[in-house]
């Protein structure tokens, strides 16, 4: 869950629970909260419904699958009783606070499941590009199995470290590149090189590029993000029951972006009283998200209140394993009865997201101003507009839940969260529309002059 400061350490055994999240202070996290608060009052996805097929094994970001589910283990005994807790997982997210153990794939923890499974683990990036540790994870990558996902992670949620000058971007990535080398030389296709990075990066009070942690080549195959409700992951007071629109719907939008497949690697609730009911709306809207997986982090040490102990939490968490672990796709949405002219066409895609316009495509904001965002939904859908610059930074987040099937428009006048005029240039607007099928999106061009 959170950042290892120890730098190079070798595993002899199972990985042990990591140290907690470096919290955010008050400021960065008062901001947070207040961005986070654009989209929180986005209504839940629609129940998922429909019949199923076979599991689809497309990695396409657009192809839809029904995403595996699990939680996060730290031991036997604890994928034991998670086992118990939920039925046999699909996948399961493992931590190494190195590298990762010698018997990771005959009597380690990442082979006791006999599933899926997301692996981490963690090296100085100096120490990698030395080489010292090519013989360990030559035998991690070399001894994987095949016929399930592997996604493996190098330093997953490296923002801080970076931030920290514990070392550089530059390095981060290299790094990256050299061990992807190393698993290539495998020659196993279930080897799935995974970018873990925070939520947390996608907010404008964060100040950062999430694609600065990007290594280039097109050696990410998978992005994976550790995405929390406000409060969560920091012990904030008040926590905020925030709809997994609000804290997920920006990752998936970013993930879009660069046309990479994505699934959620953490997300936890530590309110235990009102969890259940939130957990099956955030569980709705992961099997319709198009993610390839998500794993609840089921506590620690540090985080005791993450772990679901509850009846309504196990029992939620239990149904959508289940229905996860049968591999299955969601069948497309049925066609909608024969509609009177002014309704929009059917569509096969989720939403049915077409027409998006902006107009005018210049604006010199002044407080009158604007521009019109147009766009036709096909189904009902919650939307979410982004205005990103040229770093694709979200310097704004408009949110429409709940929008009819139509035609619709937005009306933007060229300010940020903060009510102040977005600096002169060029902006992307980028529109996210969801709904219990799936989501989609589509991209306009703005430009602001002084």
């Amino acid at each position: 869950m959170t950042q290892s400061r120890s730098g190079r350490h070798r595993n002899q055994n199972y990985p042990e629970p990591e140290p907690p999240r470096k919290p955010l202070g008050g400021r960065k996290l008062a901001a947070a909260a207040g961005a986070l608060a654009l989209v929180a009052g986005l209504a839940a996805a629609a129940v998922h419904s429909g019949a199923f097929g076979g599991r689809s094994t497309s990695l396409s970001a657009d192809a839809g699958p029904v995403p595996m589910l699990g939680s996060s283990v730290y031991s036997t005994s604890d994928l034991a009783a998670d086992t118990q807790a939920f039925g046999h997982m699909p996948i399961v997210r493992i931590y190494y606070p190195g590298l990762p153990a010698a018997n990771a794939w005959t009597s380690g923890l990442p082979a006791a499941n006999k599933s899926a499974a997301i692996v981490s683990f963690k090296a100085l990036p100096t120490t990698i590009l030395s080489g010292a540790d090519d013989a360990a994870l030559k035998q991690f990558f070399d001894t994987a199995p095949t016929g399930h996902p592997i996604y493996w992670t190098y330093y997953h949620e490296p923002e801080d470290n970076i931030a920290d000058g514990q070392f550089s971007v530059a390095d981060y990535k290299a790094a990256w590149a050299h061990i992807v080398q190393l698993a290539d030389a495998a020659h196993n296709t279930s080897l799935l090189p995974t970018l873990i990075l925070m939520e947390y990066d996608l907010i404008p009070a964060a100040h950062r590029n999430w694609k600065d942690y990007l290594p280039g080549g097109n050696i990410i195959k998978v992005l994976g993000w550790d995405a929390y409700p406000v409060g969560s992951a920091t012990g904030a007071s008040p926590l905020e029951m925030t709809p997994a629109t609000g804290f997920m719907g920006p990752a998936i939008a970013a993930s879009k972006s660069v046309g990479l497949p994505y699934g959620f690697a953490e997300f936890a609730l530590d309110k235990a009283g009102d969890r259940g009911p939130w957990l099956d709306t955030v569980g709705k809207y992961i099997m319709s998200s198009g993610a390839l997986f998500g794993t609840y982090f089921n506590g620690n040490a540090q985080y005791p209140a993450m772990r679901l102990t509850d009846s309504p939490s196990v029992t939620t968490w239990h149904k959508y394993v289940a229905e996860s672990n049968g591999g299955t796709t969601a069948a497309p949405p049925e066609a909608p009865p024969s509609a009177p002219p002014s309704s929009p066409p059917p569509s096969s895609s989720a939403t049915g997201l077409t027409g998006l316009g902006v107009s005018p495509a210049t604006l010199t904001p002044d407080g009158t101003a604007n521009v019109k965002i147009a766009f036709t939904l096909g189904h009902a859908a919650n939307v979410t507009v982004c205005i990103l610059n040229s770093d694709n930074t979200v310097v704004r987040q408009i949110s429409r839940p709940g929008l009819a099937a139509g035609s619709a428009s937005i009306s933007y006048y060229g300010f940020n969260g903060h009510s102040a005029k977005i600096p002169a240039g060029k902006y992307t607007v980028l529109i996210v529309a969801s709904n219990g099928q799936g989501s989609d999106t589509a991209e306009g061009n703005l430009t602001i002059t002084p």
